[in-house]
């Protein structure tokens, strides 16, 4: 067994030293100050691009969150696909002024599907329409009433993708919303932020970002359509050597999920989809690093697509595997007495040392995102708590999940109706 100790041993080194950055990030996110972008020259326009899915409960207040952003509302223009609706919601955007085209394709479902559909009638519709850039959001978000002002200074200093502080409704519903909540929130402040401050690449997730006109237009069509788009996008874009930035200073909400079987579905379809990302792309990723070492390239290969729970995983398992056959054979020797305990133990430490690694995470996203958190001060000390036992039952094991099953877009039901109004006097 000492052979097989060792082999673990320098497997936890290689590893250990292959996410090091994190360290790094963490204190950067801790002492460095958020990245500000100086004050615009030119009010840029803006295509506001969502897809929508029965969202009759929550579009409307993304709409006027727009409508209410202090900014021009003659540079920005509302597209909204209805993709497979059975209720009110094109006719709520219709009546906001939106612009509203229906489809209705039960074979190829999924967000990037419903984008492509978008971008094509838009085209088609709209031949001489080109704005300088064009969000995307999804039908459950909020924005900030200076989103768009903000993420305008972003654009007019260049950056070509930008993506935004992504916070949540519903964060004080229960463990599950505030588990999810606080993974995005800990993203922005440890990763999102670190990335700015060193001028490395970001990434896009989902929602709550902006395409400028010289990486794609409505013409070009969108052609992600993996079960995460996203990812997918962030990839191809960071290969074509566009810059993915971030600004902090525009925040949006989102509703995570409160379910049980709903997150654990949305969960597999994230690993799913990262997996197929991670066929797609990380021969790429790994030639582009090792030709240029840009570092871009290897936190994304990492980050996104080899993510630290597979790490955790193997971690625990082979651990307690190695652990278990050890003692096993000590029984069957004589040299110790058989108890239960004997056994259970190691699997009871295994998971508290998981557990502990996943905490420290979740109690500095909680101190240093305090006040941006939207919740019950209680709350946000409980949930701080459980946060960990969230990532251990829905991030680690449907990684695992995922290389076996086959896994099908669904849609998500949202029935968080807030204001922005409402979010900012929150406590």
């Amino acid at each position: 067994m000492n052979v097989a100790q060792i082999i673990l041993s320098v497997l936890g080194t290689i590893f250990s030293l292959i996410y090091a950055y994190q360290v790094l990030f963490i204190i950067i996110g801790i002492f460095a100050k958020k990245v500000k972008y100086p004050e615009a020259k030119v009010e840029h326009t803006f295509a506001v691009l969502i897809s929508a899915r029965n969202e009759e409960k929550v579009i409307g207040n993304l709409v006027q969150s727009i409508k209410d952003n202090d900014y021009p509302q003659d540079k920005v223009k509302i597209f909204v696909v209805a993709d497979n609706c059975t209720d009110n919601t094109a006719q709520i955007c219709r009546d906001l002024g939106c612009i509203v085209f229906e489809r209705f394709n039960q074979q190829y479902v999924g967000k990037g599907y419903a984008l492509n559909f978008l971008f094509k009638n838009i085209a088609e519709n709209f031949p001489d329409y080109e704005p300088d850039a064009f969000f995307l959001f999804d039908a459950d978000n909020v924005l900030t009433k200076n989103y768009i002002k903000e993420m305008n200074k972003a654009l007019d200093k260049g950056v070509k993708v930008c993506t935004s502080y992504r916070n949540s409704k519903n964060f004080g519903t229960n463990w599950i919303s505030a588990g999810a909540s606080l993974g995005f929130i800990r993203e922005c402040r440890f990763l999102h932020r670190p990335k700015a401050v060193l001028g490395l690449n970001s990434h896009v997730s989902g929602t709550g970002f902006y395409v400028s006109k010289e990486v794609l237009t409505f013409k070009q069509g969108w052609q992600h359509v993996t079960l995460t788009e996203d990812i997918e996008f962030s990839a191809f874009n960071t290969l074509k050597g566009v810059k993915i930035g971030y600004c902090e200073d525009a925040v949006f909400y989102d509703e995570q999920p409160i379910k049980f079987k709903q997150t654990w579905k949305q969960r597999l379809r994230w690993a799913k989809g990262s997996l197929m990302g991670f066929s797609l792309f990380h021969a790429a990723l790994s030639v582009s690093f090792l030709r240029t070492f840009d570092f871009s390239y290897y936190e994304y290969y990492f980050t996104r697509f080899f993510p630290v729970s597979i790490y955790y995983g193997l971690s625990f398992v082979a651990s307690t595997i190695l652990t278990l056959v050890t003692r096993a054979l000590e029984v069957i020797s004589g040299q110790v007495l058989v108890s239960a305990i004997y056994f259970i133990w190691p699997v009871l430490t295994g998971l508290l040392t998981t557990y502990l690694g996943m905490l420290v995470d979740s109690v500095l996203t909680t101190i240093f995102e305090w006040k941006k958190i939207k919740a019950k001060w209680y709350k946000k000390l409980l949930y701080m708590f459980t946060t960990p036992v969230f990532n251990m039952i829905f991030t680690i094991p449907t990684v695992y999940v995922a290389l076996f099953k086959k896994v099908k877009w669904d849609p998500i039901e949202h029935t968080e109706s807030i204001t922005q109004q409402e979010l900012e006097a929150k406590n």
